[in-house]
């Protein structure tokens, strides 16, 4: 299997699906069963993740990360993403964390770049960014499966870069950024659990004059993780 350009490919070259599409289809699959299971603890009110209340964890994972669509840029190419995490468990149904979140993408130069400002550049630009944020997690536990939905606001970087003459375009904006998400966490041990979640990522850029325009720099992600509880 080969991952060109945002879609997934087998070796023989067709093509299977684009990046997008298989994290979408996770988010949806994780959403409903999130939902079932959601109503079915209400329904049970099950006492599980009693003896989690008052713990700690700290975290982190890595997985697929899709870019959002944005008419300046041309042959977007997205990277992977990583993240690390620490959380404190409030109550059973509520827990509070705080985490880093680092992805990347880059794409063809624009002519607003090359050879608009400089007169000569490298055909692609890189476009990484990371940030702290802060989340609110709600949670539905089950055993030892806790499933859950969150938001979040966070202080990001977004750093424009590309090789060119004169020394080429390093730019930083550092904004504010919005993300949903939802996962499920299994619980191996009762001190450590793996997990699937997916997020979501609103976050603007402005690098003008090198880009006309504001850019949408976040997007959606798919992360598996592994969390130490204590």
């Amino acid at each position: 299997m080969i991952v060109r350009n945002a879609h997934i490919f087998l070796d023989s070259g067709s093509e299977v699906l684009p990046i997008k599409s298989c994290i979408r289809h996770a988010a949806l699959t994780l959403l409903v069963i999130a939902a079932l299971t959601l109503t079915f603890s209400a329904l049970a009110q099950s006492s599980a993740g009693k003896d989690r209340i008052g713990s700690w964890y700290i975290g982190g994972g890595f997985g697929a990360y899709a870019e959002e669509d944005n008419s300046q840029l041309s042959s977007q190419d997205a990277g992977g993403a990583l993240f690390f995490s620490a959380g404190y468990r409030a109550s059973s149904n509520v827990a509070l964390e705080a985490d880093f979140l680092g992805w990347n993408q880059d794409f063809l130069t624009p002519t607003s770049i090359s050879p608009g400002i400089l007169s000569s550049a490298d055909a692609g630009t890189d476009l990484e960014s990371s940030g702290l944020g802060a989340v609110i997690k709600f949670i539905a536990p089950l055993n030892v499966l806790d499933l859950y939905g969150g938001v979040g606001v966070g202080y990001y970087l977004v750093n424009l870069s590309v090789n060119g003459s004169g020394g080429g375009v390093d730019e930083t904006e550092r904004e504010l950024g919005y993300q949903l998400l939802f996962g499920a966490d299994v619980y191996v041990s009762r001190k450590i659990s793996l997990g699937l979640e997916y997020r979501w990522l609103e976050l603007e850029a402005n690098f003008e004059p090198y880009i006309a325009g504001a850019i949408d720099a976040g997007g959606q992600f798919l992360l598996v993780n592994i969390r130490g509880h204590f």
